[in-house]
C-alpha cells in the first residue's frame, strides 16, 4: 500500500473530516494529532465514505492529519522497523531534536511518519548537537580593510594581544546548540586595544577537540623577523595547576626584507581536557589568541574561527 496523508489545520470539534485521496481500505486508517510538541494517535468513531469522524473533541489542537497506512507506522513506532527511528536507547536519544524536511508541514517539526524520520534528517540534527564552528570577520571580507595591531618597541619579543574589529556582517555564530543554549554570545570582550576577544568553552566537555585558525598578514619594519602565534588558555576555578597554557607556532620566517606583507593563515589545534571543561554554570576554559614579533611591524588581522567537535 502506497503512503499518504491528509493535513488539517487547527481543527474542531469531533468531525466529520474529508480526507484525499480514496483509501480503498479504510480498516488501515489512523489519524494524528499534533499539540504544538508531539504526535499523538485518536481513536476513530466511524468512517463513510471519504469522511470520518473521532470519538473525542479534538479543538484546540494544532493539527491532525489522516493517513492510509496504519500498519506501517505502528510497526515503525513500535518497532524501529524501517531502521531509522531513535528509541530509548540511542545515545542521542535525550539531546537530540530530529527536524523534519516536510514542506507540507507548516510545524516544520513533525514527528509523525516514518518517512519523515529519516537517515538523513537524524545526520542533521547530529550535526546541530555535535559540530560547529564560530567566525569573526574584519571588513577585510567586506570591501573593507583588515584589522591592525602596532607591534611596537616595548612590544618586540612579547606575547601581544590583536585586535579586531568585527564587521557589521562578521559575526557566523554556528556553534554546536549546548553551547549556544548556555552562552548566547560565544566571547567577550570587544576585540579594542587593552579588551582582546576572548573565546568562551563553557558548553563543552572532555570528549570535545577543536582547530582555530586565524587569517593575518604582517608587514616587519625590519629585516630577517619571526613571527609565532598562540592560543592562550585561561583554565575553569578548582584546577591543578591553576595557572595559564598555552599552543604555540613559528607561523612566518620574514626573510624577503622589510615592509613587506607577509600572508601567513596559523591552524592550531587543542582537546578540551579537564581543566577546561565545563566545570558548572559559567565556569568553564577561555581562551585567545596572541602574537610575537622578534621585529617592529603591523599586525593586519582579517578574522578568527574557531571549528568545534563536541
Amino acid at each position: 500500500m502506497s503512503f499518504s496523508y491528509t493535513h488539517l489545520d487547527n481543527p474542531t470539534g469531533s468531525g466529520p473530516f474529508t480526507f484525499v485521496p480514496t483509501y480503498s481500505d479504510t480498516s488501515e486508517l489512523i489519524v494524528k494529532s499534533y499539540n504544538g510538541k508531539y504526535w499523538s494517535p485518536l481513536t476513530i468513531a466511524s468512517v463513510d465514505g471519504q469522511t470520518l469522524t473521532l470519538t473525542e473533541d479534538v479543538s484546540g489542537l494544532n493539527a491532525i492529519r489522516i493517513s492510509n497506512n496504519k500498519a506501517k507506522i505502528d510497526a515503525a513506532v513500535t518497532n524501529g522497523s524501517d531502521g531509522n527511528i531513535l528509541t530509548a536507547g540511542d545515545e542521542y536519544h535525550n539531546e537530540l531534536l530530529v527536524r523534519v524536511e516536510d514542506v507540507t508541514d507548516p510545524t516544520g517539526n513533525s514527528m509523525m511518519t516514518p518517512e519523515a524520520i529519516t537517515l538523513g534528517g537524524i545526520a542533521t540534527g547530529v550535526s546541530d548537537v555535535v559540530q560547529g564552528y564560530y567566525g569573526m570577520l574584519s571588513s577585510f571580507y567586506f570591501g573593507g580593510g583588515a584589522t591592525e595591531t602596532e607591534v611596537t618597541v616595548n612590544d618586540v619579543n612579547n606575547w601581544v594581544d590583536v585586535e579586531l574589529t568585527v564587521d557589521a556582517n562578521g559575526l557566523f555564530d554556528n556553534r554546536p546548540s549546548e553551547m549556544q543554549k548556555v552562552q548566547p554570545l560565544g566571547h567577550s570582550g570587544t576585540g579594542a586595544s587593552g579588551d582582546p576577544v576572548i573565546f568562551n568553552l563553557e558548553g563543552l566537555s572532555m570528549k570535545a577537540f577543536a582547530n582555530f585558525r586565524a587569517s593575518l598578514s604582517f608587514e616587519p619594519a625590519e629585516d630577517e623577523g619571526q613571527f609565532e602565534s598562540r592560543l592562550l588558555f585561561n583554565r575553569h576555578s578548582g584546577t591543578s595547576p591553576s595557572d595559564d597554557f598555552s599552543i604555540e607556532e613559528v607561523s612566518l620566517s620574514m626573510q624577503n626584507g622589510a615592509d613587506i606583507d607577509y600572508v601567513s593563515e596559523p591552524m592550531l589545534s587543542f582537546f578540551v581536557g579537564d581543566t577546561i571543561d565545563t566545570n558548572g554554570a559559567g565556569d568553564a576554559g577561555k581562551c585567545r589568541f596572541q602574537i610575537k614579533s622578534n621585529v617592529e611591524g603591523t599586525l593586519k588581522l582579517r578574522a578568527l574561527t574557531w571549528y568545534i567537535n563536541k
